[in-house]
Formats: C-alpha cells, structure tokens, sequence
C-alpha cells in the first residue's frame, strides 16, 4: 500500500513540474547574452605619435567619448546585458602605460568578465588616430582659413569567458570625418571640439552595430505574404529602400574537432518598405525558396547603391507597406519551406 501511495505522490509532482521546466526553457531561450566592457585601450604607438604631432589631448578627447559613446550604445541595442564594470583599474593615459600587450588584456578581462557572470568580455581598442589641419592665411586682410581632417580607426576583440577564446571575428570600423572654417580672426583659429564628439559617436555607434551582427545577427520574426518582419530597425543600421538577403541555418558540428558551425543557405531577398527604431518591414523580392520565422537577415545593399544601378527609390507615399488589408498567408509562413533531411 505504502509503494502504491509513494508512486501516486511521484508521479503527481511530476506532472505538476512538467509546466514549471516548460517556462524555464522559454525563459533561457529568450535571456540576453551578458556582456562585460573593458576600459578603452590606445596602441602605444598610436598614442606616441599623437604626442609627437602634438594631438595628445585630442587623442584623450576621443577615447574619452568613444568609451562613453560605446557603453551607452551597446546598451541601448537591448541585445546585450551589460553587467557591473567591476573594480578593474585603468591605467594613465601616457604612451608608456598604453595598450600594447594585448594577450595580457585579453586574459585581464576575461577573468573580471567571468567574476562578474558575463558571457563576453569586449576589449575595445583604438589602433589608428590622426588629426591634420591646413591654415592659410590672408595678411591683407588679417583672415585666415582652416581645413581640417580626422581620422580613426578602432576595434573591439571578444573573449568567450567560458572557453577563454578569443573569437575570430573582431569588429574594425575607420572613420574620417572633416570641417572647414574660413574667414576667422589670424590667430583666433582653432579646430572645433564637436567634430571630436561626432566622430566618437559614429565610431560607438557603429561598433555596436558591428558586434550586434556578429553575435545576435538580424533574424526574420513572421512572414505574411510577401511581407518579412525583421527585428532590427534604424537603430542597427538598416535604412529605408536597402536590400536585404535571408538564409535558413543549421548547426553543423566537426566529427574530428566537435567545433560547431553554421551552415547558411540562401532562401531569398527582400528590399526594406518601412522602416522604425528595432524593427523593419521588408518585401520579398524574386524567388522565395523558403523565407520563414528565425531565417537570418543580412544586409547585402544600401539604397544609394542600388538607386545607382538603376532601382526604383523608395516611395515615401507608402510608409505603412503591407500592414492594412493584407490577405496573405499566416505570420511565420511560407510558399515555399526550407526542410532539412
């Protein structure tokens, strides 16, 4: 009697945990990837040639902002997680004390990163900074003109924290930006600060779309007709009349290594109608041989490419493409699906 009763009180709280195991699954599938930033590092010789030029205190404004810039837009992507930074010492800004032991900084980060519970330490760096200016001036008049031109360039290294490996892929992004500043007082001409400050944003901005793509490409969330939701907006880069390809991806792993990777087969294009902060709507352009819900988007042309080989611009008279009236097939459908054997 005492069996019977022990194997009805098992098999009850069994049934009552199978909807609690359910939700936790669900909830690990949809958790985001934690993240840990490193300090900004500058290459020693980056920063030895800046002194030499005498751009030292532009080469810090710029790092300064860029390291701002970058932990402010990676967080705002909602991709990542960003958790505490840690008491991790940053050292002066000096060119003796500047990055130049990368493998070091690698490993420092990776353990802070992992004390902290990240899945990914960013280690962002500075590898190229210049700051040209041409003066002309005109005595006559006691005017003087200015043409300036910055450079940078900058990278972001990614350690696994559980496997300790750097990834392959490092997101590089080079930036020029210039102004011109004519008819100023000789001897009262001087660089602007807000070119600096644009400059680091763009450069932070597009880090964060370079490592978004990287690690948390953009994925196709329904498909209705011939229209595909894409969960990435402007905010990742996309744009209004670009062109976009899809794959369908499966996992394959190395029998001799058990390294995994992903296998991409292309299932078709699309040219984006709308587009909005985190999310895009696109319309699917050519064969369709199997775009459906989780098929990876990539962007493949801008709109001003494409308008210069002769396509159609955008019509700005359709903003809400496809959203009313559409009688196509269900969200997360297709004509034509991609089946795996």
């Amino acid at each position: 009697m005492n069996t019977v009763v022990r194997l009805f009180v098992a098999v009850t709280v069994s049934i009552l945990l199978i909807p609690l195991v359910l939700s936790a699954a669900e909830l690990s599938k949809g958790e985001k990837d934690t993240i840990f930033i490193a300090p900004l590092k500058v290459q020693s010789a980056v920063a030895e040639m800046a002194r030499k030029k005498n751009r030292l205190a532009e080469l810090k404004q710029v790092s300064g902002s860029l390291e701002t810039q970058l932990i402010s837009t990676l967080n705002g992507t909602r991709v990542f997680q960003l958790v505490e930074q840690g008491a991790q010492a940053k050292p002066e800004f000096e060119p003796d004390a500047a990055a130049d032991n990368v493998d070091r900084d690698d490993t420092d980060a990776a353990q802070v990163a992992e004390k902290a519970g990240a899945k990914f330490a960013f280690i962002p760096m500075i590898d190229a900074f210049e700051d040209r200016s041409e003066t002309v001036e005109y005595q006559a008049t006691g005017r003087a003109s200015l043409s300036r031109k910055l450079f940078l360039s900058a990278v972001v290294q990614i350690v696994d924290t559980e496997s300790g490996e750097l990834l392959p892929d490092s997101p590089s992004v080079q930036l020029t930006r210039g102004e011109e500043i004519e008819n100023a007082r000789i001897g009262q001409l001087a660089g602007s600060e807000e070119i600096i400050v644009a400059l680091a944003r763009e450069m932070a901005m597009k880090l964060s779309q370079e490592v978004v793509m990287l690690l948390r490409p953009a994925k196709v969330l329904a498909v209705t007709g011939k229209q595909v939701l894409i969960n990435r907006g402007s905010d990742a880069g996309f744009a209004k009349g670009d062109l976009v390809e899809f794959y369908s991806v499966q996992a394959v792993k190395d029998d001799d290594t058990g390294e995994m990777f992903s296998n991409e087969v292309p299932v078709g294009q699309a040219v984006i109608k709308r587009i909005e902060k985190f999310q895009s709507y696109a319309a699917i352009t050519g064969d369709d041989k199997g775009i459906t819900k989780g098929c990876v988007a990539r962007f493949l042309k801008t709109a001003a490419n494409r308008a210069a080989e002769g396509a159609p611009p955008p019509d700005a008279t359709l903003p809400d493409f496809g959203t009313k009236n559409d009688m196509g097939t269900t969200p997360g459908s297709s004509e034509k699906p991609l089946k795996w054997k």
